[in-house]
């Protein structure tokens, strides 16, 4: 079975491209165009693990689904407006303060969604928390500023945003 820990994601400001993908390839294609617009004048970065690139998923991606998928890369909310300027093909949007639900998959995950899916329903049943309305997401974690706990410096996470246990009653 899969471990599922809880973290806190503050409010913060992200630089995204959105992208309609029906494969996987067009999914890491999408990455591949963040992360090159980004290469020429990297922005400065969010420390720790809310600064991690990451990609929303609002569908299934699959031949009968287009997703859509959001490449997101956030940024210090003080430098945000001008941030945008410079980088006219993404989109400045603020993401709001949650905790998320997370299983990390580390270096190369091959587990089907399906399965993380379930794992994650599972946890959330038995802790009695319910999704909050921010979409799942996989968070990029080979692109982070550093990290304190060594395991946590490569790979990636599965993670479902939560409701507060106080909007959730």
């Amino acid at each position: 079975m899969y471990e599922v820990k809880v973290r806190d994601i503050p409010a913060r400001s992200l630089l995204c491209l959105l992208r309609h993908a029906s494969t996987q390839q067009e999914v890491w294609d999408l990455g591949k165009e963040g992360i090159g617009m980004l290469k020429a004048q990297p922005p400065p970065r969010v420390d720790g693990v809310a600064g991690a690139a990451f990609l929303i998923y609002y569908g299934e991606v699959n031949q009968d689904s287009d997703g859509p998928v959001e490449f997101c890369w956030p940024v210090p909310q003080d430098l945000a407006g001008q941030l945008a300027a410079s980088f006219p093909g993404l989109t400045l949007r603020t993401e709001p303060a949650h905790q998320e639900a997370y299983i990390h998959l580390g270096q190369d995950p091959v587990t089907a969604q399906s399965q993380l899916d379930s794992a994650m329903e599972a946890w959330a049943a038995e802790q009695q928390r319910q999704p909050s309305d921010l979409p799942l997401r996989v968070t990029l974690l080979a692109t982070t500023a550093p990290v304190t706990d060594a395991s946590r410096r490569g790979g990636s996470d599965f993670a479902l945003p939560l409701r507060d246990r106080a909007d959730a009653a």
